[in-house]
């Protein structure tokens, strides 16, 4: 059973997320209704409808079915419920608490749910809000918070579970998620360039507000409606096709229609696509090549190519539950829909066909450039002139040098006899591999005389003098 201090963690992130998001949406609903002279009838119905909205849940209000629900609000709610969970684990953190941590972040949100959509029935009597399918309401909230509970647990220990996957699959992950930035950011220019061409059309839809208040309001839902744009333009980007009721646009041809009054849909290019619009398909194009060199420095060898199928499998699936989330029942205008498994494969298929390729040939330049380094390290430089120093038997040890006027250690002293008249022969010492340096110091009187030694009994015994001399055989 977990301790008082991990009880109170488990707690906090069960409830403190679902908690912040519920004040927040209040405060913001009763600012609403009273700047809008309404009374505060069914503002608890409001506020549950609102908490189902944000994961995603499609209501419906006055007979109307509202399946298109902006990602902004649901990208915060995981934003916030991984920061809590990876804040309550650490790398050293056991499984055990992981996966209670991964817990207490679903289940909390499921009690919330369940008064949610208790609250939506009962208020169901005084305002015009039908209650919701109750198997899609707890699977959707089960999905958002499960996805960002597991991205934040992951997170704060992938020190440890990342020594516990393949280097392939390691690999794979900032390559990925670089490439599916800038597959969204490609369709967020997109969207910015063709709003800049198309400025006169926006500003007459803002003008629709009447009033300040009317255009605040109609600004603020095209901000929160931008990220599902930006996923439909990335979906026509890599080929796929994006519908808003009646409208189809792609690089290939549009289909013209009538398009609900946001501000924001002002950006749907007019007539008929054509000409030079299938040469926006070299952006996928080039975002696989960057995929496939980013992964052939990180991985070596045949790895490389494994790293880049995980990678672009991993993009494509990414791409196909955003196009699945951006889409659904628009009311009368009918269905939005991105063709999300068509956007998933589409995606897999430019990253992982370009990436290969660029992989495989990063990857032989880089072997190629190792087999290089290798032969150079193996040929040793090769100086004119210079010549091998033969090795030496035995070394030298140097004698210390003898000041002026004093004997050195070493000295033989002997007294040296001349006689000229039967010269020995000179005995020439036998090489013996062995220099040795014999000092000799002797004093030659020819002309002196001679004197008489004294009696042994009175000189000093002297040592023997260390002479060399000439070994008997080679052995010695």
């Amino acid at each position: 059973m977990p301790d008082a201090d991990e009880m109170r963690a488990l707690l906090a992130v069960a409830f403190r997320p679902a908690g912040v998001t519920v004040v927040l949406l209040s405060a913001l609903i009763v600012v609403t209704l009273v700047a809008a002279n309404s009374d505060l009838t069914g503002t608890f119905g409001a506020i549950a409808a609102s908490w189902l909205a944000i994961h995603q849940v499609p209501l419906t209000i006055d007979g109307t079915t509202l399946g298109v629900l902006p990602l902004i609000p649901t990208a915060g709610m995981a934003w916030a419920v991984a920061r809590g969970c990876a804040a309550v684990v650490d790398p050293a953190s056991s499984r055990r608490h992981a996966l209670r941590v991964i817990g207490a972040a679903v289940a909390g949100p499921l009690v919330v749910t369940a008064i949610g959509l208790a609250v939506v029935a009962d208020a169901s009597a005084v305002i015009p809000l039908s209650s919701p399918n109750t198997l899609a309401a707890f699977g959707w909230v089960l999905f958002v918070h499960l996805l960002a509970a597991s991205i934040g647990v992951a997170l704060a220990m992938w020190p440890t579970l990342g020594a516990e996957v393949p280097s392939w699959v390691r690999g794979a992950v900032r390559p990925g998620l670089r490439a599916m930035m800038a597959i969204l950011g490609a369709g967020a220019l997109m969207i910015t360039l063709s709003l800049l061409m198309e400025w006169s059309t926006v500003g007459s839809l803002l003008e629709r507000g009447d009033g300040v208040v009317g255009t605040l309001g109609l600004t603020i839902l095209s901000v929160l409606y931008l990220p599902n744009v930006v996923v439909g333009a990335a979906a026509a980007v890599t080929g796929g096709a994006a519908q808003i009721g009646d409208v189809s646009v792609s690089v290939f041809g549009n289909v013209g229609g009538s398009l609900p009054p946001l501000p924001l849909l002002g950006a749907v290019p007019d007539g008929v696509s054509g000409g030079a619009w299938p040469a926006l398909l070299a952006i996928p194009l080039l975002i696989g090549v960057m995929l496939g060199r980013d992964c052939g420095r990180r991985v070596a060898g045949q790895e490389a190519l494994f790293t880049v199928l995980t990678a672009a499998a991993g993009v494509g699936v990414v791409m196909a539950v955003l196009g699945l989330v951006s889409g659904g029942r628009l009311g009368a205008f009918g269905t939005v829909e991105l063709n999300w498994w068509a956007f998933g494969l589409l995606t897999f298929a430019w990253l992982g066909l370009a990436g290969a390729v660029t992989a495989v040939i990063v990857a032989w330049h880089r072997s190629r450039g190792a087999e290089d380094e290798d032969e150079a390290e193996d040929e040793e430089p090769h100086l004119p002139g210079a010549e091998e120093v033969p090795a030496i038997a035995a070394p030298v040890v140097d004698e210390p040098e003898v000041p002026a006027g004093a004997a050195p250690s070493r000295v033989i002293e002997a007294e040296l006899v001349d006689d000229t008249e039967a010269p020995a022969a000179p005995v020439a010492p036998q090489d013996t591999g062995v220099e040795a340096e014999v000092v000799v110091d002797a004093e030659v009187e020819e002309d002196a005389p001679t004197e008489e030694p004294e009696d042994p009994a009175d000189v000093d015994e002297a040592p023997e003098a260390d002479l060399p001399r000439r070994p008997a055989t080679p052995s010695d």
